[in-house]
C-alpha cells in the first residue's frame, strides 16, 4: 500500500513499496515503517500535517511464563 505524508508547505512524501505502513505516536511524530529497511523513516512533531495509506497498530508483546 502506498503511504502519503503531506507536508506542511504542501507537498507530499510518497512510499510505495508494497507492505509499506505508518505508526503516528502520541507525541505528535510519524514513523513510516518500509518493508525491507532496516530502520523506519522518522517525521518530528510538526514536520508532516497529514498521512493516508495503511496503519500499522502497535502491538506489546507479551511472554507468558
Amino acid at each position: 500500500m502506498t503511504v502519503r505524508v503531506t507536508l506542511p508547505e504542501g507537498g507530499t512524501d510518497q512510499y510505495m513499496r508494497f507492505g509499506d505502513s505508518y505508526f503516528e505516536h502520541g507525541d505528535g511524530s510519524l514513523h513510516v515503517i518500509r518493508t525491507g529497511a532496516k530502520e523506519p523513516y522518522c517525521y518530528a512533531p510538526g514536520a508532516w500535517s497529514e498521512v493516508h495509506g495503511d496503519e500499522r497498530k502497535h502491538k506489546k508483546r507479551r511472554f507468558w511464563g
